[in-house]
């Protein structure tokens, strides 16, 4: 059995280097035609195999559609890099919630550029001292309340200045959170309506303004 008809016939199937399998196919027929190996079948299944992605390949190029493959990967890349868990939100970052409704409860949201539109800036987190048992909504959020403006006022240079869209929100553990070790609460200001764009931090270049 001649071996490079094997490969020819592998690499066809698989596609992964067209045109090698093309190559591969040609050899083998040769060396079968010179030397009376057996494989003539695999070199000629591995070749047109071969021979039929590679020139899919070739019209993906000439048509863009390779290219349009790619750049749908590259921003789907960067859609779960600015994908983040509402439990790993950081002091300063800014955020957009999926769809349309801020008070929906949800898991992660989008962390895009404080210059740009955007949902929320989270303006700091604490951890709940409370241990044992999920202490209940009721429990945790006058405990967040309090926290959030003392953070929220601290975040900001002049409350005043906070665009009249903007209001304290924060994101707490859920019973079922808690019972896997989330105890934090994540304060910012989110917009109650239309979106924030610009940085409230004091000391940011960018001036915060309502849309």
């Amino acid at each position: 059995m001649n071996g490079l008809a094997i490969t020819s016939l592998v690499v066809g199937i698989v596609c992964c280097i067209p045109p090698l399998g093309l190559i591969f196919g040609l050899i083998a027929l040769s060396q079968i035609k010179r030397n009376g190996h057996r494989g003539k079948g695999m070199a000629i299944a591995g070749s047109i195999l071969s021979g039929i992605s590679t020139a899919l390949v070739l019209v993906g190029l000439l048509t863009g559609g390779i290219s349009d493959a790619l750049d749908r990967f590259k921003d789907g890349v960067n859609e779960a890099a600015r994908s983040r868990s509402t439990l790993d939100l950081r002091k300063g970052d800014c955020f957009d919630v999926p769809g349309t409704e801020l008070e929906q409860e949800t898991a992660s949201v989008r962390v895009v550029d404080c210059a740009k539109p955007h949902d929320g800036e989270v303006t700091g987190s604490f951890r709940l001292e409370q241990s044992g048992a999920w202490p209940g909504e009721a429990a945790v959020e006058p405990i967040a309340e309090k926290r959030c403006t003392e953070l929220n006022d601290a975040y900001v240079s002049d409350p005043s200045a906070v665009p009249d869209n903007a209001s304290m929100y924060y994101y707490m553990p859920s019973k079922r959170s808690w019972r896997l070790g989330d105890h934090t609460v994540t304060c910012s200001y989110a917009a109650v309506d239309g979106k924030l764009t610009g940085s409230l931090r004091a000391g940011s270049a960018s001036t915060p303004s309502a849309q």
